[in-house]
């Protein structure tokens, strides 16, 4: 009985296998991203051995700079693809200066003299000494040919993956910051204001509006901007504008700044008379500047500014 029962069971399993093996299984559901076009992910278009950012990347910067420790993106420039390679080099402004503060870019397409790139990787001692790129006191220096091909890449035009030329950005200014304060003086000797507003903040927490004294029929601002095509004293417009409202400006109060290079300090200076701004209120600033290469002005804060940058650029008078 017990061997019948098991003949059975094993026919019953063979039975059940067949009948899995001949079911006919439903077909996958559509994936609507497999008939995304998505082009050549790999390739430029042109060949790799030609003079441009991947060459390079490929036959200097991903084997000799882009290692442990080094550039790979634990800083710039980044050296971990071609793409930010390129980003992080070409008119990407320097962080590292010499002495004689020679150089604006890491590299200027068409000129090696003030491409920083170049200068490091053969200068022996560019800010200290042994300090050439890979670094002398660590690794050994590039090899000549690899040299020349970083250079023949910058006269080239330092092209980019596609074959092109890049040109000099434009971007807008950068309104970097401001400093409120009691008195200023601009014949010398220079003298430094003996209160500054803006490090007196509301419950002394440092975004909240800083407090100007209600007796003050004026104080000042001092505003600070930086281009990467338009000197600071060429800037136009230059207004503050404020208001008791965050985000509207359409209605108010609106002051000229005035460029002033006194001292050590060069920058915007607005003066702020308090007789027709409220007591008691937050009063919200916002400041506008122009490069004269942009339609638009630029404006900080800005609408999608969070909270605290607004509460930043703001006073009370008390």
């Amino acid at each position: 009985m017990m061997h019948t029962r098991t003949h059975i069971l094993t026919l019953l399993a063979l039975l059940l296998g067949v009948m899995q093996a001949c079911r006919k299984e439903p077909p996958p559901p559509d994936n609507p991203y497999d008939s995304i076009d998505r082009g050549d992910t790999t390739k430029y278009g042109i060949p790799v051995d030609s003079l441009t950012i991947t060459f390079v990347h490929q036959k200097v910067l991903l084997g000799k700079c882009a290692l442990p420790g080094c550039h790979v993106g634990n800083f710039e420039p980044d050296f971990r693809t071609p793409q930010s390679s390129f980003s992080t080099l070409v008119y990407a402004p320097v962080t590292k200066n010499n002495a004689a503060q020679q150089f604006r870019y890491r590299v200027v397409p068409f000129d090696t003299a003030y491409s920083v790139l170049h200068e490091r990787i053969t200068n022996c001692c560019f800010v200290n000494y042994n300090d050439r790129m890979p670094q002398d006191n660590i690794g050994n220096a590039l090899p000549d040919t690899d040299i020349d091909l970083i250079a023949s890449w910058i006269m080239y035009g330092a092209r980019d993956m596609f074959g092109n030329i890049p040109k000099l950005p434009n971007a807008e200014p950068t309104i970097e910051g401001y400093i409120a304060f009691d008195t200023i003086s601009l014949l010398p000797p220079f003298a430094v204001p003996s209160v500054f507003y803006n490090e007196n903040r509301l419950d002394n927490i440092f975004y909240n509006p800083f407090i100007v004294p209600q007796q003050k029929s004026v104080f000042y601002v001092a505003i600070s901007v930086k281009d990467d095509s338009t000197a600071q004293n060429q800037m136009q417009y230059n207004k503050l504008k404020i208001s008791t409202h965050p985000d509207d400006f359409s209605n108010a109060w609106t002051y000229t700044g005035t460029f002033v290079a006194a001292g050590n300090y060069q920058g915007w200076l607005l003066t702020i008379p308090t007789a027709n701004l409220p007591a008691n209120d937050t009063l919200f600033m916002r400041y506008y500047v122009n490069d004269g290469h942009h339609a638009q002005h630029t404006e900080f804060p800005r609408n999608e500014h969070l909270l605290p940058y607004k509460l930043f650029w703001s006073f009370i008078r008390n």
